[in-house]
């Protein structure tokens, strides 16, 4: 009998959720979720930091409306082009790292692929910042996953890279102070 009951009661869930036809989305809970982004899209776009557009999409979940792809856009867009994180610059702030952060929670906990517009954004970052190595990277995987890649935005990477070697940047600074391992004497 009980196995009958929970199976029982386990269809007549299941086809509850089934039966909205697409039109309404559940979440694990069975609790309808908001699927309209729009206002929240709005809010981001009027942020003037990053550091807000990160707050509004942990509201948008406190709220049961997840984030879709659209929203993640407009919020990659919004680190692009936000002068900071916050009003006072904070040490050792990355919007590549921010933008890196984002798309992780995209893909491992929404769900949500990023797609070309996603990875333009990251890209046009590494470009804006100078950072060529992480735009050789960034162009390999759009290359790999779409296919192609803006060639504005890799012909700017590539002057980056041009205008780094010519100033003796084409290395980290870091690696410069190090001595070769054939050079260390060894007594």
């Amino acid at each position: 009998m009980r196995r009958l009951s929970s199976h029982l009661l386990c269809t007549a869930a299941a086809a509850r959720f089934a039966s909205a036809g697409g039109a309404k989305k559940y979440d694990l809970f069975g609790y309808e979720v908001d699927t309209n982004t729009a206002p929240w899209i709005e809010k981001v776009k009027k942020c003037q930091y990053y550091d807000e557009a990160g707050e509004v999409l942990v509201s948008m979940n406190v709220k049961n409306c997840p984030p879709d792809l659209e929203t993640y856009n407009a919020t990659l867009q919004k680190i692009f082009e936000a002068p900071s994180k916050q009003d006072k610059p904070v040490d050792n702030e990355s919007k590549f790292c921010a933008m890196m952060d984002l798309m992780e929670e995209m893909q491992h906990r929404n769900k949500v692929k990023p797609n070309e517009e996603s990875w333009t954004w990251v890209m046009k970052e590494c470009v804006k910042s100078g950072q060529f190595r992480l735009g050789y990277c960034i162009a390999r995987l759009m290359e790999s996953e779409f296919k192609r890649t803006p060639e504005d935005l890799v012909k700017q990477n590539e002057a980056n890279a041009m205008k780094a070697k010519a100033d003796g940047k084409e290395h980290p600074s870091a690696l410069a102070q190090q001595q070769s391992l054939f050079e260390i004497k060894i007594q």
